[in-house]
């Protein structure tokens, strides 16, 4: 069984280059650094829209908890109060 390297690059997928000098003047080339820059802005766009996802999900889990904390707040209020009525049940005091 024989071994061989083959010299491929993604901007021409369909084209193999004879050897690994001749594959590094193609990436020197406008026609290469021209497919280079449009992967870099694809890969731009898909980091900023994942990390624009994450601020949004981030903003939702926080509106979430703030909703949470305010309905623990007033259960301790109504339970506060409850407990107050009470102290003062027990200690004799008429409460309305």
């Amino acid at each position: 069984m024989e071994l061989s390297s083959t010299f491929k690059c993604p901007c021409r997928p369909e084209f193999t280059y004879k050897n690994a000098h001749a594959l590094s003047i193609h990436k020197k080339t406008k026609m290469h650094l021209s497919w280079e820059t449009v992967q870099d802005v694809k890969d731009v766009r898909v980091k900023s829209k994942k990390y624009e996802n994450e601020v949004e999900r981030l903003k939702n889990r926080l509106v979430h908890r703030e909703n949470i904390e305010a309905e623990l707040l007033a259960r301790i209020r109504t339970l506060e109060e409850s407990v107050e009525y009470w102290k003062k049940q027990c200690e004799g005091i008429y409460v309305n």
